[in-house]
């Protein structure tokens, strides 16, 4: 069962580790930015035109070719959150040269920019826009946590709030009852309005998330640490959805995410913990609107250890950020891959068993079951079926003992129909083979 979940998951990696900068890539691929920097957010028009923010060096890049090239459009002030307003606008809270925070404006796709500075406000920690004209900033001044809000596209600024607007903040773009509604953050405090800012009122406590998303008054999402939370009732109460663990998965945390179509989600963040404690970034991927979270991993070769902020123009391209670089993908980043320990085994296993895929034959999604029974140097492999290497998913690679899971979801990949042989092999520290086997699986699409 988990056999063919591993032989697509090698040749998917297969590929994304042997690639060149070419448009033709799969999975996701690395494209070089031209200065370093902590990016602090990036955003796409469509799959040409995308901008990202970078501190430290204090830029503002732009593409005009989906990310392959970049230039500078802006070196100060420093630019921290950008939101999209239509086809051609698009703003963004920064910090001037004076640490005072500003609005920052460009009309033209990002290609030139003007900034106003927001009354009063010492830091920028977050933006919300429903149009060209009317938007919120959350920040600090005088040590205290504020929100200010504009009618004019930053001209001038009213205060609505000293009690919220220390992190993230959020309004639908339409309104309810003939008011906008909408949520902020504060330390570990969710506050919300119902009368496009005039009054706010704590709602939850003990959140220490870093995005919110509302698709309506009643259903939101937030990151918060290792857990993906969802709201039915306007953030009152939520539910919370576990990030996976096992498979090396280290750091299992999500900060970014973009909901890219129906309930498909991409998260970035978490990264995996590879031997002689190399970090490998990943990113996170649900396709049930955050119940259930796989992963993706881009080539492990880009020496990443986490990527940062995430954006798609549709369901295959999509970007994130690793140091120095962009990553990006044209194919929808290839597959899903869940796996893990199996908890509910208590016992330690006897044999080393590979099982048989399930569904086989499958499409596009099939999990598979493996043990180990004492502590191995594991290396599964795909081979076409005239015995070409295709795909490695593990490459000697260490075991403790332990019964082991695996799923895929390789719909995307572009895998042709037919049949895959994977081998399994074990090996001792002494470097002797303890265990191998060949099985077949059946991909029809």
């Amino acid at each position: 069962m988990e056999k063919s979940t591993f032989l697509f998951v090698l040749l998917v990696l297969h590929i994304t580790l042997n690639i060149d900068n070419s448009f033709s890539q799969t999975g996701w691929f690395s494209q070089p930015l031209p200065v370093s920097g902590q990016v602090q957010d990036l955003k796409f028009f469509d799959a040409n035109t995308g901008l990202i923010a970078l501190y430290n060096s204090n830029n503002i890049l732009r593409t005009t070719n989906g990310g392959y090239n970049w230039y500078s459009v802006l070196i100060t002030p420093v630019a921290w959150e950008f939101v999209i307003i239509d086809s051609n606008t698009i703003y963004a809270s920064g910090a001037g040269l004076s640490n005072s925070a500003v609005l920052l404006r460009s009309y033209n796709r990002g290609a030139t920019w003007d900034s106003l500075p927001v009354s009063n406000a010492l830091t920028a920690n977050g933006i919300s826009f429903v149009n060209r004209d009317t938007g919120w900033v959350g920040g600090t001044a005088n040590a205290l946590p504020f929100i200010w809000r504009t009618t004019n596209a930053g001209l001038t600024w009213t205060v609505q709030s000293d009690d919220t607007g220390f992190g993230k903040l959020f309004f639908l773009k339409y309104k309810v009852n003939g008011e906008y509604i909408g949520w902020s953050m504060n330390h570990d405090a969710l506050w919300k309005t119902t009368n496009s800012g005039i009054n706010w009122v704590q709602i939850q406590s003990g959140f220490s998330i870093s995005k919110i998303l509302f698709r309506n008054e009643n259903t939101g999402y937030v990151s918060d640490a290792n857990k993906f939370k969802k709201t039915t009732n306007g953030g009152l109460n939520w539910i919370s959805y576990n990030l996976p663990t096992g498979n090396y998965i280290f750091w299992n945390l999500i900060s970014s995410f973009k909901f890219v179509t129906g309930d498909t989600i991409y998260g970035d963040k978490g990264y995996r913990l590879f031997p002689n404690n190399v970090q490998r970034g990943i990113i996170w991927v649900s396709t049930n609107g955050g119940v259930n979270w796989g992963f993706q991993q881009p080539d492990t070769s880009l020496h990443n250890g986490q990527y940062h902020n995430i954006d798609f123009i549709d369901i295959n391209t999509g970007w994130s950020a690793g140091y120095l670089m962009l990553i990006r993908t044209n194919d929808g980043g290839g597959p899903i891959i869940t796996t893990g320990i199996n908890n509910h085994i208590t016992t330690k296993p006897e044999l080393f068993i590979l099982e048989q895929n399930f569904p086989n034959p499958f499409n596009s999604s099939t999990r598979i079951n493996f043990s180990v029974s004492k502590p191995s140097y594991v290396s599964l492999t795909v081979y076409d079926i005239t015995g070409k290497e295709v795909l490695k998913i593990f490459n000697n690679e260490f075991f403790t003992p332990g019964y082991y899971f695996a799923g895929i979801d390789i719909g995307k990949t572009g895998a042709a129909s037919g049949v895959y042989i994977y081998n399994m092999k074990a090996v001792d520290s002494k470097g002797s083979v303890s265990f191998e086997q060949v099985r077949k699986c059946v991909y029809l699409k």
